[in-house]
């Protein structure tokens, strides 16, 4: 059963441990499927690649060197219609709808036996795990005459490196601005320095500097949230909630009907192209083709939201502590699994929230725009171990890759031309994704119309061979004829985002599949939150002008509910405060 739904004399609860609303959850209801079917498809319309692993893993090496080659005639990569900000915020999301229990990016295998450990999805779950009952280790100690925990532990920063800049007058020095991380030093793996590990309900909070920041982020909110409740008057327990349950479970709502107004109002207008926000909106915020929120849709897990790794830039500066920024590469590896010793965090990789989201006028650095050409440090091969299959398409060791022939280790994928996005093309190989053209035959009439190339197959082909041609790979005859015609679904929506949005946002069908998703998630739980009365009435009583409906808004909640308007380091910028 939910862990952490529960129910209440004054309604449903979101503390944990308590008795849960609802019947207990089907596995088979938080598998993957394919979009818009109850299971999976038939196989003749899934994606297979050619005819053997070998021949797709040759393939997708031929068609990461094209992509890792810069468009001829150059042109801007910058996206200013997406701050950099958001590309993590749709991370943090992402993780919120899905937890792939099977992760293997060989070509010789299948992802037999996976499931969607995400159980519901859109609740703030990737935050608030199991709740105070079931993952105390997240919350911060209760206090004296309090029973349930009701605060989120945050982490602190080290103390300031001797070239750190002096904190300016009238600032308040802050420095719990990083996740909860720890080393036991008496444990059996205790360790002499840094900290290893990470206090969080979902390990990929720390996937890297940006989601880490991202998520202290929250973690702030929801204690701004409490911290505004408390102020506000409102009962410490009911006849149910012990005392720190019920300030719990109320912050919980609010934060969480936050959150989800921002993906609403601000993420999701910003990815979805504008034609087809237009027909959510006409439709009422409803899916258009994919109607059920169980089970997630291959096509999205496995392709149309990891087209966020195309928006992510070369460089990020956290601060003006350290104004030449940090590289991508430190960026991903900046992390307690894999630089302990880096721990606690420093001050270059404190996030200013002015530097990643526009807050009342600041500019800051844009996200990366989305297309056939791939970051290159995506593109090495450090970010994610190369697993080849050999001519046999059997698994590749080194013994047997050193043992093949020159024509043969020509056909692998490139060292400077694989990685994250090379497992990303083999995950949707192996996932029993649909087929370009199976997915098309379930658009309507509306979304087709939008969209240059859907509606004309011919049109279609010969836009990829185009792209094609203009490049020193050189491809088969066969290989051109299967990326023209049943192109792998991740390459089509990075080709369709550049032909239809020039970049700057999905294109027609990632931009459905995207959409359809969050729409029926958000309405499979609206009714906890965003029309419960309970939640509805607290917001109301914080926010009398209306809930934030922005990242800008929400970051200013956080600085003026936590008094970080004049921290230091900076949590945003002072021309960016209110009034200033």
């Amino acid at each position: 059963m939910n862990a952490h739904r529960g129910t209440s004399a004054t309604g449903p609860t979101l503390t944990g441990g308590v008795q849960s609303i609802g019947a207990t959850v089907d596995p088979r209801q938080v598998d993957f499927r394919n979009f818009g079917y109850s299971a999976g498809a038939d196989e003749a319309r899934l994606y297979h690649g050619l005819d053997t692993p070998w021949a797709t893993q040759s393939l997708f090496a031929k068609l990461l060197r094209k992509m890792s080659v810069p468009p001829a005639g150059g042109g801007s990569t910058t996206n200013e219609r997406i701050p950099a900000g958001y590309t993590y915020l749709a991370q943090f999301a992402a993780h919120d709808i899905i937890r792939n229990s099977s992760l293997s990016p060989l070509l010789a295998a299948r992802e037999a036996g996976r499931r969607n450990e995400r159980e519901e999805a859109l609740l703030l779950d990737v935050l608030y795990g199991g709740g105070p009952f079931s993952s105390p280790g997240l919350y911060v100690v209760a206090k004296p005459g309090e029973a349930v925990r009701s605060l989120m532990r945050t982490g602190p920063m080290a103390p300031p490196s001797p070239i750190a800049m002096a904190m300016p007058a009238g600032a308040c020095p802050f420095a719990m601005r990083d996740l909860p991380r720890f080393q036991q030093a008496d444990l059996s793996d205790g360790f002499e320095a840094g900290r290893t590990d990470v206090l969080v309900a979902d390990q990929r909070s720390d996937d890297n500097a940006n989601i880490a920041q991202m998520t202290a982020l929250f973690l702030h909110l929801h204690n701004a949230v409490a911290g505004a409740l408390s102020s506000s008057g409102i009962p410490k327990k009911d006849v149910e909630l012990p005392a720190g349950a019920f300030l719990f479970d109320r912050a919980r709502r609010v934060t969480t009907a936050i959150y989800r107004s921002v993906l609403q109002n601000d993420l999701l207008p910003r990815l979805i192209a504008k034609p087809i926000w237009d027909l959510y909106h006409a439709n009422g915020f409803r899916p258009l083709v994919d109607m059920q929120p169980q089970g997630v849709p291959i096509e999205f897990s496995h392709a149309a939201y990891r087209l966020g790794h195309a928006m992510v830039r070369l460089s990020y500066v956290f601060n003006d502590q350290h104004p030449e920024g940090e590289g991508l590469e430190n960026v991903l590896l900046n992390r307690s699994s894999s630089r302990p010793h880096k721990f606690p965090v420093s001050e270059h990789w404190v996030a200013d929230w002015s530097h990643f989201f526009q807050i009342a006028g600041s500019t800051p650095q844009f996200s990366r725009r989305i297309g056939p050409t791939i970051n290159q440090v995506l593109l090495s091969a450090y970010s994610m171990p190369i697993l080849c299959v050999g001519p046999d398409s059997k698994a590749l060791d080194p013994a047997a890759a050193s043992q093949l022939s020159e024509a043969d280790k020509a056909a692998l994928p490139d060292p400077n031309a694989s990685g994250l996005l090379f497992s990303d093309l083999v995950r949707g190989a192996i996932g029993g994704l649909l087929r370009l053209d199976a997915l098309i035959e379930q658009l309507p009439q509306a979304a087709l119309a939008v969209s240059p190339l859907l509606g004309d197959a011919e049109k279609r082909h010969q836009a990829i061979r185009s792209w094609l041609q203009g490049s020193t790979v050189a491809f088969t005859a066969a290989e051109s004829a299967e990326l023209a015609e049943n192109p792998p679904l991740l390459f089509w929506l990075l080709f369709e985002a550049a032909i239809e949005q020039d970049g700057l946002c999905f294109g027609t069908i990632g931009s459905v599949i995207v959409g359809d998703v969050f729409m029926a998630r958000f309405a499979a739980s609206r009714a906890m939150i965003e029309d419960d009365p309970i939640t509805q009435d607290l917001a109301a009583s914080l926010f009398p002008t209306g809930i934030p409906r922005t990242m800008a808004d929400l970051i200013l909640f956080v600085a003026s509910a936590l008094n970080l308007s004049d921290a230091w380091p900076r949590f945003i910028t002072p021309s960016t405060t209110p009034g200033a």
